[in-house]
């Protein structure tokens, strides 16, 4: 998304039940099936910092916690401060819930600490999230028709073209998306180094 797609749809995604997913989606760059899969012993509020140790995956008609995609996919990210308070938010608002509906608070037996769950404490798989994600646009479309179609996946490239855009080395937003080779991170993201170029040689002025 652009820096005013992205504008727009934080602000139409305001009343949704994952807004605050959506909203560490476009902060970390995680994978959908790791965001779903966090667990609150994952965040260090302390030291700002989440580590990135499962991903969601549903098998057999049922929900486990799988190991990341490669080897570098276990990962920590730095948090920011807007991130931080997110996930105090969503803390706030899942006990909430789970003191709103007491005995109808359903958590999957092994997977009651998720930081991301259904209103009713169950996990959210991908079809959940794509419907809601999908829900979102249809009503941004109504007021912006030439708003393009995204997936869960055009969060992580977003909060990569913004990480570029504003400055991050290749080589450190490597290891925050938990890419196995550089070369991925630059084939991926290349079309926003252009955008950069002229003012990336700014920084060699002063030596003239």
């Amino acid at each position: 998304m652009t820096v005013d797609e992205q504008r727009i749809f934080l602000e139409y995604s305001k009343e949704s039940y994952l807004n605050d997913l959506f909203i560490l989606a476009l902060t970390t760059g995680m994978r959908s099936g790791e965001l779903r899969g966090l667990r609150w012993q994952d965040i260090d509020f302390k030291d700002k910092a989440l580590q990135v140790n499962n991903t969601l995956v549903y098998v057999n008609k049922d929900y486990l916690l799988d190991t990341p995609k490669t080897p570098t996919s276990r990962r920590e990210i730095p948090l920011i401060d807007n991130a931080i308070a997110v996930f105090k938010r969503q803390k706030v608002k899942q006990a909430e819930n789970r003191m709103l509906l007491g005995d109808k608070w359903h958590n999957k037996e092994g997977l009651e600490n998720l930081v991301f769950t259904t209103m009713t404490g169950y996990p959210i798989n991908r079809d959940m999230l794509k419907q809601e994600l999908n829900r979102v646009i249809k009503e941004i479309k109504k007021d912006h028709k030439d708003f393009e179609h995204i997936t869960p996946h055009t969060f992580r490239h977003t909060f990569a073209t913004r990480c570029i855009e504003n400055g991050m080395s290749p080589q450190v937003l490597k290891t925050i998306l938990g890419h196995s080779k550089l070369s991925m991170t630059m084939d991926l993201y290349s079309h926003v180094l252009p955008n950069t170029k002229a003012a990336e040689i700014q920084r060699i002025a002063n030596l003239f």
